[in-house]
């Protein structure tokens, strides 16, 4: 594995947003450059995630992913375009099903089922790989313990990954089920964290001079008007709970960037570090503090309207990638 990594790809869950991070994965794999060191996602970023970093033996990244999106996508005959988007309500094959135990509905916890899901990645997923702590890049997912109310990292480095993982990551509740894993249940990791940057910081190179870059796909804007209505607040109070928090991570990094001036000035004195055998000073010098790397922000400029995550249409799709690459397009030109 090309370990430490210095560059990163960190992917934002949003359901049929997810749609928005493959026109983006068209921009970037485009010239065929593009190798991130680790990529990392969240519910719908986790599946993204998995089928760029591991895809099934004789695929490529962008081919996974493409195949997916197409496997997803909900048409039917009988059904007319205006009411596509709201297809995904009865299930969608490739994806999710809904439970037909009405029986035991007091005891319900989710309304869908996910073996469709594991279906789909099976095929679409190099398990192998996954499985293989070794192989690159590092594959980062996130998920929700229920019990304990944290979120918890999994990392392909540390022990290696299965569907298991991935399928945890996007657990949302009420729609589907809890994941258990190791004897834990977990949820979506969007409901704790929707922006895993900051388990990405800490796996990235901190060797003294390296120059470190992540690509950050946000699917939920931060800014929007303040809402004149209950709808709009129904709007902005949803977007809010999953907008990224990248600025107040990089604000805590750029205090981080002091320590790290700090350390490197007690290192470069003539005289020497007067306290290099000081133990406080050892347990920060362990801690490896590096520099705030550059971030490069590819956001949806729209707000995520009541069923904007739920609209699996081709015409959808299509749209939502297109608008990816186009603002990763940008985003590109402005890092530049």
């Amino acid at each position: 594995m090309p370990y430490p990594a210095r560059t990163a790809l960190v992917l934002q869950g949003g359901g049929a947003l997810g749609a928005y991070e493959l026109g983006a994965a068209r921009r970037l794999y485009r010239d065929g450059g593009f190798a991130p060191g680790i990529i990392a996602g969240v519910s719908i970023g986790a599946i993204t995630s998995v089928l760029l970093a591991r895809p099934a033996k004789g695929m490529k990244p962008l081919e996974a992913l493409e195949a997916f999106w197409q496997r997803v996508a909900i048409a039917g005959p009988f059904l007319v375009p205006p009411l596509r988007p709201y297809a995904s309500l009865f299930g969608n094959p490739s994806f999710f099903m809904p439970r037909l135990d009405y029986y035991a509905w007091p005891t319900w916890t989710n309304f869908y089922l996910t073996e469709p899901l594991r279906a789909t990645l099976s095929q679409l997923v190099d398990l192998d790989a996954l499985a293989d702590p070794s192989a690159p890049p590092g594959l980062l997912v996130s998920a929700t313990d229920i019990e304990a109310g944290q979120i918890e990292y999994f990392y392909s480095g540390d022990r290696g990954l299965s569907l298991d993982h991935i399928v945890a990551s996007a657990s949302l509740p009420p729609s589907f089920p809890m994941t258990v894993i190791g004897g834990k249940s977990y949820w979506d990791g969007g409901l704790f964290d929707n922006t895993p940057l900051g388990a990405v910081l800490d796996r990235l190179d901190t060797s003294s001079g390296a120059y470190r870059t992540i690509y950050v796909v946000n699917l939920f804007p931060n800014k929007a008007p303040v809402p004149g209505n209950l709808l709009e607040v129904q709007v902005r109070t949803q977007n809010l709970q999953f907008a990224n928090r990248t600025l107040e991570d990089l604000k805590m990094l750029h205090r981080v960037d002091e320590v790290a001036a700090l350390m490197e000035a007690l290192e470069t004195l003539p005289e020497g570090n007067p306290l290099k055998n000081h133990p406080a000073y050892q347990a920060v010098a362990k801690r490896h503090y590096v520099r705030v790397p550059c971030v490069v922000s590819i956001t949806r400029p729209e707000q995520v309207e009541c069923f904007g995550g739920s609209d699996f249409s081709p015409e959808t799709i299509e749209q939502r990638a297109s608008e990816g690459y186009r603002q990763t397009e940008k985003a590109l030109q402005e890092a530049a």
